[in-house]
Order: structure tokens, then sequence, then C-alpha cells
């Protein structure tokens, strides 16, 4: 539901990323959640499929690993805005992407060494609740830190199917399969691009 308090202003100061269809902007009155808009009104498919998706999980799960969760709908001044937890760190910074890790893994031998437990349990944890989603992408997981070489990895944009009628939602067994699928085009392609081993 639409917030019915004034509209929340979103400046490029709080600008946190930004891809080819949403922004990610941080929260101006909450610094624990983020706020994604369109950069295109039009151009919201992919939020649509997103959002339904987590109501779903919202009613199987009473809690979720490894996922940035959803937590509704706010009116901003770039237009609809939609609230998720942002992952941090320990220190209080924005966790960095997989993606940077991958990138700088000589500078952070000690990382590297975390990021394949952490990989790990991430993986579990996203197979135990037979999740669905498109297609991994490093830039798309986040490892947050709790310590200078430990963390957790999460899941913070790409989730639920783009099949009409979403198989995977209801029945396990598809899921495991289109999850086993998944994890290993992602783990080849990491190690393919990076030459790291991440299971």
């Amino acid at each position: 539901m639409t917030s019915a308090h004034p509209s929340l202003n979103l400046s490029d100061e709080l600008l946190i990323a930004k891809g080819r269809h949403r922004a990610c902007y941080q929260h101006p009155t909450n610094a624990e959640l983020c706020i994604k808009v369109h950069l295109n009104a039009h151009d919201d498919l992919e939020t649509i499929r997103e959002v339904r998706y987590f109501k779903w999980l919202h009613r199987c799960h009473e809690k979720l690993a490894g996922i940035a969760d959803y937590c509704g709908k706010v009116s901003t001044n770039l237009g609809t805005g939609y609230v998720y937890e942002l992952v941090k760190d320990y220190d209080g910074q924005v966790s960095k992407t997989l993606e940077h890790y991958l990138k700088n893994l000589d500078d952070t031998l000690l990382q590297a060494i975390d990021i394949s437990s952490a990989y790990r349990e991430f993986k579990r944890a996203l197979q135990r609740q037979y999740i669905s989603m498109m297609n991994l992408k490093t830039y798309n997981i986040v490892f947050r830190k709790e310590s200078e070489t430990k963390g957790h990895f999460y899941l913070v944009d790409n989730l639920g199917s783009a099949n009409l009628l979403p198989l995977s939602y209801f029945f396990k067994s598809i899921a495991s399969r289109m999850l086993r699928r998944k994890f290993l085009r992602f783990e080849s392609l990491v190690a393919e691009r990076y030459h790291f081993s991440l299971d």
C-alpha cells in the first residue's frame, strides 16, 4: 500500500547505485532501508514480478534468510518508491557486491578465503527456502561484513520468475532443479571470468 505521508525527497547525495532500469537510494529518514525507483515509469515489469513474489514469500516464510527483504511502497519526488532492507556492514557502511570482492582478490585475500564458506551458506539458505530467481549476477549479491574477515551473502535483486505460470513457486522439485542449474551456471561464469572457485 502506498504511504499516505508526504513524498520523500530522493537526492543525488542519497544515490547508492543505478542500473539499466532502476536506481537505488538510501532512505532519507531510515538508515536501515533503501528505496528503488524506476528510471522509466513504464519500465516496471521487473519490480511488479519481484513484489508479487515477495508477497508470496511472506505468506510462506516467517523470516527470509540470505535475501534483502521487501518492506512496501512509498511516494517520492521521483515517483513510486519500493522499500527494501539495506544490507550494511558491521561498521555501518553499505555492503559491497560480490563483484567488488572478486575484482579485488589480490588486496582482500582474507575476504577471498571467507567468500567460499559464505557462498556455501548462502547457497544452502536459498535452496532450503526453494527461492525462485532470475539469473544470478555478481552485482546482485552483496557481502555483509560482520568483522574484518567474516560475513554473509545477501541477494538484493532479481527475485521471482518471469514465467506466466511460475511452477517453481508451488513445486519444490521444480524449484530445486532450477536452483541447481542456476547455481552451476553462476559458479562456472565466476570461475571463467574471475578464475575463482566459489564452491
